[in-house]
């Protein structure tokens, strides 16, 4: 619907010729140029002139103040009411009839307001009105680098002037406010687009073409030079813009066709530059020229932008590029016929491209916004198939973890065995050693409550066996009670062989560790110990079991006739290697030296930290 409406102003203002008929009275138009400060027109100089009117032609470069007499008599003199309508006043002025002012704008010198796309319609006073001879004086400030002129002028009856006022009025300023309404909405869309995704670079050079364009737009509606001090501070600043205007779209048309060209990029750049600079530095004199250049580099630039993108949407064939290439090229129409009217080459004084720009930016829009929608619509299928993907996957892992729980059941039967294996050998199959050893010494010397107690401890073996089956679900004890059956029924058998052993604990008295941890330890001390009863030969044993920081240390030393430890898998068997397997299995690190005074193992277990209370036995 926004298309159909600039659409149709579009064909308003190109028909501004074909507008409501004024079959006003016929005027004869003079001119006449004073200076800046002439209140009043020269008495003689007069010239015909024909409106619309540019009078650089006639006077080049003359700056200041023309005079526009224009006078109508006979029978249109008479008539009641009577009507004024001025298609622009380029850049200033005021208006008198028959001597009387009805109407002025609000700057005749520097700054001067800016009437030149203003259209004006005064009902005339009728007090004022002659019935012989009439005349509209038109006091004009402007400058011949800018057009200075006067548009067309239209006496009549105010139903025949009125609806010509009403379409100059419809299509300079009322479709020039819509446009840049349009332009700012577009882009402060965009921009908001573009800052939420910075990676998308079309959108944002979108946003900086339409603020220019805007800025360039503006001049369309502006009647005074505000912020600026002067009129040329005023068009340099026009000029500019849409120089940058012409850079941006291009840099729009190369992100949009997915191209980077870094050199012809630094080269736009600099070209821009290079004419802004000529811009800012022209003298006064030189103004209308150097403008004249500023303005068609950039059409050209333009034209040339649209014609490469044209050759390359029919190549590619993408819907969204073909389409946009058609709106570009009823725009290039437009800017062709503004750059012949800028160049005086026609002189209709109606600018086209503020409308057709228009069409073109919200074409640009719906085709950016269409393709935003694909790779909205791609994200959402991306997404549906991630889904699937998703479910696909879970249901696999599903079905792998359920094999690797039954794997793990598995391994944890194998575990429990291996196990079950070690406690046998390293505490019933001690004891059965140790006893063993201790019949074939002295078979016949063997008390019978002896016996007794061999039983007894086989007994207490396989209590420890069945403990350490249903570790996970004994509550913990701290390690020193754990040790305390172990410690007892060893004491007694090395004690039965001569050992003298002592114990020695430090800061564990309360030390509470895991059941795994504490029946490892357990394993190895009683391994360790059961070495020393069968191979050692000693006469002393110390058993050191000590927390320092963070480490746990147990130690045992003898003072037997020692043994070769690169030996130690050759011809201890299994006992020291499971001792070696179950420290590691702890996190902690085996030690072992011996010789001709004896053998010492050490066991450190880092990273115990559990809450004790620090205490000290020697027993």
């Amino acid at each position: 619907m926004i298309l159909a409406l600039l659409a149709h102003s579009t064909l308003c203002a190109a028909a501004g010729n074909l507008a409501p008929a004024a079959t006003g009275c016929p005027l004869q138009v003079e001119a006449v140029r004073s200076d800046w400060q002439a209140q009043h027109p020269p008495a003689d100089g007069w010239t015909p002139v024909k409106l619309p009117d540019f009078w650089s032609s006639r006077w080049p470069q003359f700056d200041g103040v023309v005079w526009y007499r224009a006078t109508w008599s006979g029978r249109c003199a008479a008539e009641r009411p009577l009507a004024l309508f001025l298609d622009s006043m380029n850049m200033a002025g005021a208006v008198y009839l028959n001597g009387s002012l009805i109407g002025a704008d609000d700057r005749l010198s520097e700054p001067l307001s800016r009437s030149w796309n203003v259209p004006r319609y005064w009902l005339l006073p009728a007090p004022l009105l002659r019935d012989d001879t009439n005349t509209i004086l038109v006091r004009l400030s402007g400058f011949a680098a800018y057009q200075g002129g006067l548009g067309t002028m239209t006496v009549g009856t105010p139903t025949t002037v009125a609806p010509r006022y009403v379409h100059a009025r419809r299509v300079r300023r009322d479709i020039q406010l819509f446009s840049l309404a349009v332009t700012s909405t577009l882009g402060c869309f965009f921009l908001a687009l573009w800052l939420m995704r910075r990676q998308e670079t079309v959108y944002g050079w979108f946003t900086l073409q339409s603020a220019t364009w805007w800025c360039f737009g503006y001049n369309q509606i502006a009647t005074s030079p505000w912020p600026l001090s002067s009129t040329n501070a005023w068009e340099a600043i026009q000029s500019i813009a849409f120089i940058l205007y012409s850079a941006c779209f291009t840099m729009f048309i190369m992100r949009f066709s997915e191209r980077r060209r870094p050199r012809l990029e630094i080269a736009l750049w600099a070209l821009s530059a290079c004419q802004i600079l000529a811009m800012l530095a022209a003298p006064h004199g030189f103004l209308a020229d150097v403008r004249s250049i500023v303005a068609v580099i950039p059409v050209i630039t333009f034209i040339a932008t649209c014609v490469v993108f044209v050759v390359h949407s029919l190549k590619t064939r993408r819907g969204d590029q073909i389409a946009l290439s058609g709106c570009l090229v009823v725009f290039v129409a437009a800017g062709i016929h503004d750059l012949l009217d800028f160049l005086g080459i026609l002189d209709d004084n109606v600018y086209y491209s503020p409308v057709t720009a228009q069409i073109q930016m919200i074409s640009m829009a719906l085709v950016l916004a269409s393709r935003f929608v694909f790779n909205l619509r791609k994200i959402e299928s991306f997404n549906d198939q991630l889904t699937e993907s998703i479910a696909t996957a879970n249901e696999e892992l599903r079905v792998t973890l359920h094999r690797q729980h039954e794997l793990e059941l598995a391994n944890a039967r194998l575990n429990e065995r291996l196990n079950l294996a070690h406690d046998l050998h390293d505490g019933l199959g001690s004891t059965l050693v140790s006893s063993i050893t201790t019949l074939e010494h002295s078979p016949h010397g063997v008390p019978p409550t002896r016996f007794l107690d061999i039983l007894k401890e086989l007994r207490d073996d396989l209590r420890i066996i069945i403990d350490a089956a249903s570790i996970h679900h004994a509550e913990s004890r701290s390690l020193v009670e754990m040790i305390a059956p172990l410690r007892h029924r060893l004491t007694h058998s090395l004690e039965a062989k001569q050992i003298n052993c002592q114990w020695r604990f430090s800061n564990v008295d309360d030390l509470q560790l895991p059941n795994t941890v504490s029946l490892g330890i357990l394993r190895i001390l009683q391994e360790g110990l059961t070495n020393v009863l069968q191979h050692s030969d000693a006469d002393r044993a110390e058993i050191d079991i000590e927390r320092v920081g963070p480490v746990m240390r147990l130690s045992i030393r003898d003072n037997g006739h020692g043994f070769d430890p690169s030996a130690i898998d050759t011809h201890h068997g299994t006992g020291m290697r499971s001792m070696r397997a179950r420290a590691s299995k702890l996190g902690g690190t085996f030690f072992l030296t011996s010789g001709t005074e004896g053998t010492l193992l050490q066991i450190d277990i880092a990273g115990i930290a559990i809450d004790f209370r620090a205490s000290q036995s020697r027993i």
